[in-house]
């Protein structure tokens, strides 16, 4: 009976497990896996199986020093019998749960975070603690926990899995709200882990690595430490994302004190000459007036920041690292750039690799330059083979004073001696190969090949004069001889040796183009296709020649092939440069004066020109394609001026869906806004993005109050009230004339920042047109929609009104003073020109009376 009684007192009950969550501090660390429900036991039986398995021989090294003994030493509340009676057996129990209860508290901070690697329910809800929701039922909210950083790595780990950079940040607010002054750790692989994570974010969220960066610089005044690769991950990152006006912009922020020596800039070097070339139109000055190539953006950024940077030495590690990267022509910037900065090489050696490349690809003035440096630094010119190849390449003599100077080989002769009968190809060849002739012009080239019996004999004979070490030259005519010849195509070789132009002219892309659109029009189809050979070879969009097309078709007026055109160029990923689009806007939009509407006449279609470059520009702009704000203007103008509103509205719509900031995120409903809301609007507008800027550009103040004036100019008939009605404006049958606010007011809503003066303004001056006293205006529509008005005041304005929302528009005007509203006061401008229009009027009836007067 008693060894069974014993067993069933040892089965604790739930009395004993109540008292024990009692006297146990909050916290599901401290309950043990023996204590789970019947249900949870049988489901994670194997999970615990293999804990306790691996638990005696994990190592405690992810002990906190601070931490005090493990909880699972506690003494709990109610009693364990052992069953066993004998002595011996219970004396070796107790010494073993002693020898147990050391190492479980040794390796308990270890196997938390790997106790919880195997319970995903568990981690997920442990790793939950970006909030303050629930605070003080995670792990890490107890003191022992807090700073166990194996414990966190664990967590940010599992986040980073599931949820990505949210995750990440997650585990960011749960470090800066529930742990108290936290200091990450600046030396190890979870160092590492942590900064590198949080700066992945960062460079995608500038709000977030303003906070990394303060809490790195907070660390570094308390501790003097600091996460050495800070630097370099930031402003690296940047770099490899071709952010690089961000890449120099954090330099100069983090630059102390993470920069411990100014040769750590070459930290970012990598991903700076790893970034991809862009060839831009801007170009540096160097020796002799000549022009390079700009740099490609990554160098460049590199500049920058060494330009904050005093004191480096780090010519050596830039000029090769360029040259292994292909950047040569950055590495010969870079040299001047650092010789000018004080930073020389500090042996030969370091410029050996810039003049190996000098040597094979570059003119001679580069290497003479680099020579006379090199003397001047080193006290020798250059490596003797190096300067006797330059030498034998480029200079006439080494002697100058004991041979004459060379005459260069003249094209007319050379042409002359080709076009004579009595030379033939041989005794030509064997005069110039005497003689030294290095190279033979374009004019000596037509000539050679226009006594050549053939395609295949013209390739023989440039093959004879490549072997006697005369060069054809690499002029646009040359390249075509060649590959005409290469391909066979015996027509377009003929006509192109017969052309009438000089091979100078090849050399003209805008001629060739003219040329080009001359011969479309006049069907020369011959004359056509070598210059669009020509074309082929100057252009370097390949031989499609997409752009060139679509301004052949825009120069002939055939639109439609000018639209299938970019279709095509659509569908391949490509896109119109500026010079199209430039030339279709002037070629396409009819000139009109300033002031005035389109012209329009026989032949001539606004809204058909207005039409075809809209419909162009919304398929090129997704594409990448910047259109100046200018443009988008003129466009709006001429619908306004035409009456033309449904196209107008379209337009409208587009563009602020398409350059507004928050163009990809949910519509909200468009509800009559507040004072409050527009006030928050106004004070947010120096801080909008990008695309907010082009809106502003697009749609001024000035243009919203013309966008109002042109919603008054529908003319309305007395016997027929039109009506205007919007399923966002309560109420219905709105005037017609408030169409232009609520296109405002939509356009408000993806986007668009409203200047209320500006439209209140345009409001009134329509009212006054339309209501004021008797006054005579000098345009015929004005006077027209005066004359023609079904309204009354009353209905406009509070249509107005409505569509505005509250606050009123006119600031309670409407109710206090109507007559004033209607009719405001003139400035000094505005009564001069009324004046003079008077007197203009009474001229014109003066001079009406007295021919009237003639006639009779």
């Amino acid at each position: 009976m008693r060894p069974a009684l014993l067993r069933l007192l040892k089965r604790p009950s739930a009395v004993s497990v109540l008292d024990s969550l009692i006297s146990t501090p909050v916290g599901i660390e401290h309950l043990e896996s023996r204590y789970e429900c019947l249900r949870c036991s049988s489901r994670k039986i194997h999970q615990n199986a293999v804990i306790k398995e691996i638990e005696p021989e994990l190592p405690a090294r992810r002990k906190p020093a601070c931490q005090p003994q493990a909880p699972a030493d506690r003494s709990f509340s109610f009693r364990v019998h052992d069953i066993d009676s004998s002595p011996n057996n219970a004396t070796d129990n107790k010494t073993r749960t002693r020898k147990s209860s050391r190492t479980r508290t040794t390796a308990v901070a270890g196997n938390l975070a790997d106790g919880l690697g195997l319970q995903p329910e568990k981690l997920e809800f442990e790793s939950d603690v970006g909030h303050t929701n629930d605070f003080g039922t995670r792990l890490v909210d107890h003191p022992l926990h807090q700073y166990d950083f194996a414990l966190w790595e664990e967590l940010l780990r599992y986040r980073q899995r599931h949820y990505g950079d949210k995750g990440t940040l997650d585990i960011w607010e749960g470090l800066s709200v529930r742990v108290d002054s936290v200091q990450f750790p600046v030396h190890g692989e979870g160092a590492d882990l942590f900064w590198r994570s949080f700066v992945s974010v960062g460079l995608k969220r500038e709000v977030f690595m303003e906070e990394l960066a303060a809490h790195a610089l907070d660390i570094w005044k308390q501790t003097g430490k600091r996460w050495d690769k800070f630097y370099e991950s930031v402003v690296g990152g940047y770099l490899e994302r071709g952010m690089v006006q961000q890449a120099v912009e954090w330099h100069k922020k983090l630059q102390h004190p993470h920069l411990a020596h100014a040769n750590d800039i070459l930290r970012i070097l990598e991903p700076a000459a790893s970034l991809p070339f862009h060839r831009i139109v801007n170009s540096a000055v160097l020796a002799k007036e000549k022009r390079r190539p700009d740099m490609s953006p990554g160098v460049r950024a590199f500049q920058h920041i060494c330009q904050t940077v005093e004191g480096h030495q780090i010519y050596g590690s830039v000029i090769s690292t360029l040259l292994q990267h292909g950047n040569a022509d950055d590495a010969l910037s870079m040299h001047l750039f650092l010789v000018e900065r004080n930073d020389h090489p500090h042996t030969y050696e370091d410029m050996q690799p810039l003049f190996e490349y000098v040597k094979e690809y570059e003119p001679w003035y580069y290497f003479k330059e680099l020579r006379k440096y090199s003397k001047h630094r080193f006290g020798i010119q250059t490596n003797p083979s190096d300067l006797d190849t330059m030498t034998t390449k480029t200079q006439p003599s080494v002697n100058a004073e004991s041979w004459p100077e060379e005459k260069p080989f003249k094209d007319e002769f050379g042409a002359r001696l080709f076009a004579t009968n009595a030379f033939n190809f041989e005794m030509i060849l064997a005069g110039l190969k005497m003689f030294g002739v290095p190279a033979i012009g374009p004019q000596s080239l037509r000539e050679m090949a226009a006594r050549a019996d053939g395609a295949q004999d013209i390739l023989d004979k440039l093959q004879m004069l490549q072997k006697a070490g005369i060069a054809s030259g690499n002029t646009v005519f040359a390249r075509l001889i060649r590959k005409l010849a290469t391909e066979n195509r015996e027509i377009l070789l003929s006509d192109l040796l017969r052309s009438d132009q000089h091979p100078e002219v090849l050399e003209d892309a805008s001629m060739q183009e003219s040329l080009l659109v001359s011969h479309y029009l006049t069907r020369d189809w011959r004359q056509y296709n070598m210059t669009l050979a020509i074309l082929a070879e100057l252009s370097e969009e390949g031989p499609q020649l997409f752009n060139i097309h679509f301004r052949k078709h825009i120069a002939a007026g055939e639109w439609i092939f000018a639209t299938k055109v970019v279709d095509q160029m659509a569908l391949q990923g490509k896109t119109l440069t500026k010079d199209s689009v430039d030339f279709m806007v002037e070629h396409a939009l009819t000139p009109r004066r300033r002031g005035i509407g389109p012209v329009t006449g026989p032949g001539l279609n606004p809204i058909a020109e207005v039409t075809f470059v809209f419909r162009v520009l919304q398929r090129v702009v997704p594409m990448g394609i910047i259109v100046p704000s200018e443009i988008w203007v003129e466009l709006l103008k001429r619908l306004g001026m035409t009456n033309h509103w449904d196209e107008l509205r379209e337009c409208c719509l587009w563009l602020v869906r398409h350059y507004s900031s928050s163009a990809n995120q949910a519509r909200v409903p468009w509800t009559v806004s507040s004072s409050k809301d527009r006030s928050r609007a106004e004070k947010n507008a120096l801080s909008r993005p990008r695309g907010s800027r082009v809106l502003d550009s697009i749609f001024p103040p000035w243009m919203q109050g013309a966008i109002v004036a042109w919603g008054f100019k529908m003319r309305v008939s007395p016997k027929l009230d039109k009506v205007y009605n919007h399923p966002e404006v309560a109420g219905e049958n709105l005037v017609i004339w408030v169409r232009g606010l609520v296109l405002l007011r939509e356009m408000e809503k993806n986007g668009l920042h409203l200047s209320e003066e500006r439209i209140r303004w345009s409001c009134r001056l329509r009212l006054a047109t339309l209501f004021s006293r008797p006054r005579l205006s000098s345009r015929i529509q004005n006077r027209m929609l005066r004359r023609e008005n079904p309204y009354d005041v009353r209905r406009v304005i509070n249509d107005i009104v409505r569509v505005w929302g509250e606050p009123s528009l006119f600031q309670g005007e409407e109710d206090t003073d109507q007559y004033g509203l209607v009719n405001p006061r003139w400035s000094a401008s505005s009564v001069q020109r009324y004046q003079r229009m008077l007197s203009e009027l009474a001229n014109i009836r003066r001079v009406k009376y007295r021919n009237r007067r003639r006639v009779l």
